[in-house]
């Protein structure tokens, strides 16, 4: 590594802010402009979607106990699942949430984990679920991570005792921070849909940054745009209120003024999940990586029925089938019955002169 703690994160400066401030002013003001020509071409569509109400997300309470922490003055909510005597296995989710956490094949995957002795952390990012919020300046990556280590502390977590953090989205992104400041109380991480944060501006950290990274830096008019297109696209989550996206995009303002050391790589071992068109991205984010491993799927996201499979092979791994089923006496009448068919069929094999 050869690269000092306290140097890992650097903050982008010199020339290089002075240029990024000013692409973020004109490069947001046209984009700005462009959305408000559409807001005035279907303002009569705004108007009628401005009716429904937000519809506010409820939570699977059986897959584990829903609880509170203060963590630095800042109050988390997290759904513990699991004895507490397991390794503890940190689960950040998507921002804004979209209840992607609790669909029918990733809750049977917590459950899994949890049958395995895992002491699983669900947690809501800050300004999602039952997480406080916090303005821009509280979500950057230095502070974001280091509430996330002092968490973990609090549980139990230490160098002897390391968890494992699994990311998605926007906690695939913090993960990546996380695991390069504090990998050495992390024995392996999983990314699903995040590239390394040094590709922040060449693969967006999440899908709603897509050709609106410069405009997204500026304060409060990203909120309402995203707020309509959720109400516009009938989407009924909580996401549909404007106060909903500030704790999801001020992580993403946060993380585009810091980058990694370039010379710095991530030590624990990492599962790196990207859709099937991202092979590209994944090669590149494993540059800051010792030997990570690569899964491509259909959605990198909870809901899709491949995503559980991988992180229970990467994390529990696959019992050999001799473990799993006893050998009764109908197994061992097969193999008999199959001995002796290989043996006759080398008898017919033979040469005639043998």
């Amino acid at each position: 590594m050869g690269v000092k703690s306290n140097s890992i994160l650097q903050v982008v400066s010199g020339w290089q802010a002075v240029q990024l401030f000013f692409e973020c002013i004109y490069l947001g003001l046209w984009q700005l402009i462009q959305l408000a020509i559409k807001r005035l071409w279907k303002g009569h569509r705004r108007k009628m979607s401005n009716s429904a109400p937000p519809v506010e997300l409820t939570v699977d309470s059986s897959i584990g106990i829903h609880c509170y922490i203060k963590i630095m003055g800042v109050k988390y909510h997290y759904v513990e699942t699991g004895p507490k005597s397991g390794q503890l296995i940190l689960i950040l989710g998507d921002a804004p949430d979209t209840g992607n956490l609790w669909v029918p094949t990733w809750s049977s995957a917590v459950r899994r984990l949890a049958e395995n002795g895992y002491h699983v952390i669900t947690l809501d990012l800050r300004g999602s679920g039952g997480s406080e919020t916090g303005n821009r300046r509280d979500l950057t990556p230095p502070k974001a991570v280091g509430e996330l280590a002092a968490l973990l502390k609090a549980l139990g977590v230490t160098e002897t005792h390391p968890a494992i953090v699994i990311g998605f989205g926007i906690g695939g992104m913090l993960t990546w921070y996380f695991v390069h400041c504090y990998g050495s109380i992390v024995s392996k991480f999983i990314v699903a849909d995040a590239p390394h944060p040094n590709l922040y501006w060449l693969h967006p950290p999440a899908a709603f940054c897509h050709r609106s990274l410069h405009f997204i830096q500026w304060p409060h008019f990203p909120e309402r745009w995203l707020a309509e297109g959720e109400i516009k696209n009938n989407t009924k989550w909580a996401s549909s209120r404007a106060r909903d996206w500030s704790g999801a995009l001020n992580y993403v303002r946060g993380a585009a003024w810091y980058r990694i050391h370039p010379d710095h790589k991530v030590q624990p071992r990492g599962l790196l999940i990207g859709g099937k068109e991202s092979a590209a991205q994944l090669v590149a984010s494993a540059q800051h990586c010792n030997g990570p491993a690569f899964r491509l799927v259909t959605k990198p996201e909870p809901g899709d029925k491949d995503v559980p499979l991988h992180v229970l092979d990467f994390i529990v791994g696959k019992k050999k089938q001799s473990e799993d089923i006893p050998r009764g006496l109908v197994t061992r009448m097969l193999e008999a019955v199959a001995d002796r068919g290989r043996e006759f069929t080398a008898r017919l094999a033979l040469p005639a002169n043998a």
